[in-house]
């Protein structure tokens, strides 16, 4: 059975929401019967950003999201309200550490994971770089390392970061989200029938799995 989850890195709730469905793999009575496809959906769509110099000055988050949420107050009462949830999940949350940017490269760079058999160790580390470590995911050395920290051969990561491979991919990804009726991350199809709210908990998450792998001809 193939659970299908759609995630931006730059989103909090998807950072405990991938967290929350690995745990629910963990416990589901299916889970050595799903195969997972981490999916990309850019919230912001861009081309891949340049490289940039981690000492570069940057706007902190709270005041990149001030435009979204009225005022740089209102950000920080917004990451305060998923802190629960990020520590519920087992995870450390430093919103105030974190240096924004575009996604692109660091979806390419689960994509290129994904091809080792490697997708959910490299989202698991991208994430908790991001969210809890301050890394500068815009700085192609800093996800270099990271996905070489979970196997990832290096010089490949670097021939990527240099070309557009997988760029295709991350858009498709966004493009069959949204035809699927997904406006929003994170988002879950399992078998390519039930949509299920991201944010679910986990044990939520693995009675819904085990639910729908009894409906579910095996593949």
């Amino acid at each position: 059975m193939r659970v299908d989850i759609w995630t931006d890195l730059a989103c909090p709730h998807c950072y405990y929401g991938s967290r929350n469905l690995l745990t629910a793999l963990a416990s589901s009575r299916a889970g050595s019967g799903i195969r997972v496809a981490w999916r990309s959906f850019q919230l912001m769509p861009s081309g891949p950003a340049p490289d940039r110099d981690p000492r570069e000055p940057v706007p902190s988050l709270f005041d990149a999201l001030a435009r979204f949420n009225g005022s740089r107050e209102a950000a920080v009462a917004a990451m305060d309200r998923i802190a629960p949830r990020a520590a519920a999940a087992g995870l450390g949350f430093r919103p105030d550490l974190v240096r924004p940017c575009r996604t692109m490269n660091a979806h390419r760079m689960v994509h290129l994971a994904a091809g080792h058999g490697l997708a959910a160790e490299a989202v698991t580390r991208l994430y908790g770089a991001y969210w809890a470590e301050g890394r500068d995911l815009a700085h192609h050395d800093t996800l270099v390392s990271l996905v070489a920290e979970v196997g990832v051969d290096a010089a490949e990561a670097r021939e990527v970061l240099a070309g557009d491979r997988f760029e295709p991919a991350v858009h498709a990804d966004r493009r069959t989200a949204l035809a699927t009726g997904i406006t929003g991350v994170p988002s879950i199809v399992i078998a390519d029938r039930y949509l299920v709210p991201g944010t679910a908990s986990p044990e939520d998450l693995a009675r819904t799995l085990d639910e729908a792998a009894e409906t579910v001809p095996a593949d």
